[in-house]
């Protein structure tokens, strides 16, 4: 690498890291491949170890009978602590760097002055200048790819908790579809042919078996209505505002349809297998199109969590920037300046600024309403802990300050 110029090593540099980003990714896609549940028989655990982790604090809050949005926000906040070292470790680097820019700006601004016109020269000697001042570009970006690499490991895990729910919801809707279509059959009619089997097609050959077995299904479809919203279970999928925490904050139905159940709409679902659509409908007829806002509960949530979602990154990215920025104002020529002096590395990062609060919007918007309850907690929480660190940052810079002879400052 010591032929190759310093663009060409900087490319080669972010190349390498992003595919070893990728392959981490794919080896953790690949522990968890099946993403699918069948409800054929009983509903399968999830695998993902951040679902079961978020299984188990679900479980110690209330024996898992409150919101799961509670358990979204005590799932966040242990998560934010025990990544607290890679947070520090990240501010920590950031103001490092930013304390040798402020040592390199004149220096830099000289290089400019004198390599203008020979880039690579330019860039020579910037390095040169980095390496000296302990300037790390690397030690930037890699706390920020790791925090990726656990963003999309978390979204795995709230993809399948999704699914889970699902699954759950509709096996119990199922059961109890069944269960309340056997009794009465077995009431009105009794065993037809003596097997011990209550058949259906027995039953409806003869008119009034028909009319029966129709009056039958909508008991049953209103014995499904009553237990799907009994109290421990709307307390389980409510949160706050969002009827069905395990649907989006948006427009979407608060009772998934069988498109989205079944992974062919919608987003961040696992998919359920073993089922048919007239089967589905069936089971959820009275359901289906209920428990919204507006008519025909059209409306799962309000769009609170991704409007805040994208708020509270914009906040957090000001206050990095706040954190680590020199408070002296500037001119128009100097900020100039300082933008050539410190080159495209500077300029990914401010693109950054804006890359993330639009992602975060994205997701908010088009995922779970769980997903978008982390990313709105992890926001705030990061928000706290900025604040925490700029006011240590400012306490230790003004005891330094206090510490330094006036006439050794002046020299």
């Amino acid at each position: 690498m010591a032929a190759l110029s310093f663009e060409r090593k900087r490319k080669l540099q972010i190349y390498l890291l992003v595919t070893l980003v990728l392959l981490c990714l794919v080896m953790l896609t690949a522990c968890n491949r099946d993403t699918s549940y069948n409800v054929e028989g009983d509903v399968s655990q999830p695998t993902h170890f951040m679902a079961k982790f978020m299984l188990t604090i679900n479980k110690s809050i209330g024996g898992g009978a409150e919101s799961f949005g509670w358990t979204v926000v005590v799932f966040t906040i242990i998560l934010r602590l025990i990544l607290s070292p890679l947070d520090i470790w990240q501010k920590v680097i950031s103001r490092r760097n930013n304390k040798a820019m402020e040592r390199m700006k004149p220096q830099l601004e000289a290089l400019q002055e004198k390599y203008g016109d020979d880039k690579q020269r330019m860039q020579q000697e910037q390095m040169a200048l980095y390496k000296k001042e302990k300037y790390s570009m690397m030690g930037m970006c890699l706390p920020t790819i790791i925090s990726f690499v656990v963003f999309f490991v978390v979204f795995a895990g709230f993809r399948q908790m999704v699914g889970y729910q699902f699954a759950q919801d509709y096996k119990d809707c199922y059961n109890t579809f069944n269960s309340s279509l056997s009794q009465q059959i077995e009431t009105g009619y009794g065993d037809v042919n003596g097997d011990g089997v209550f058949n259906v097609d027995d039953i409806a050959k003869t008119e009034q078996g028909a009319k029966d077995y129709n009056a039958y299904v909508e008991k049953a479809q209103q014995a499904v209505y009553d237990a799907y919203y009994a109290k421990q279970n709307t307390d389980v999928r409510s949160w706050l505002w969002i009827k069905n925490i395990f649907v989006g904050d948006n427009w979407s139905q608060a009772v998934p349809n069988f498109t989205t159940v079944t992974g062919q709409s919608g987003f961040a679902t696992s998919r359920l297998s073993g089922i048919t659509v007239d089967e589905y409908n069936l089971v959820m007829g009275k359901v289906l199109g209920t428990g919204g806002w507006g008519k025909g509960g059209k409306w799962n949530g309000l769009l609170i969590l991704p409007v805040l979602s994208i708020a509270l990154s914009f906040l957090s990215t000001k206050l990095v920037t706040v954190g680590q920025g020199d408070k002296k104002k500037k001119s128009k020529e100097e900020k100039k300046k300082e933008k050539e002096a410190a080159g495209a590395q500077q300029n990914s990062m401010k693109a950054m600024q804006y890359v993330m609060p639009i992602m975060m919007g994205v997701f908010g918007l088009l995922y779970s309403g769980a997903f978008a309850l982390y990313m709105f907690t992890s926001s705030l929480t990061a928000i706290a802990f900025q604040l925490t660190f700029n006011l240590v940052g400012w306490l230790v810079d003004k005891s330094r300050a206090k510490g330094v002879d006036p006439n050794i400052a002046k020299r």
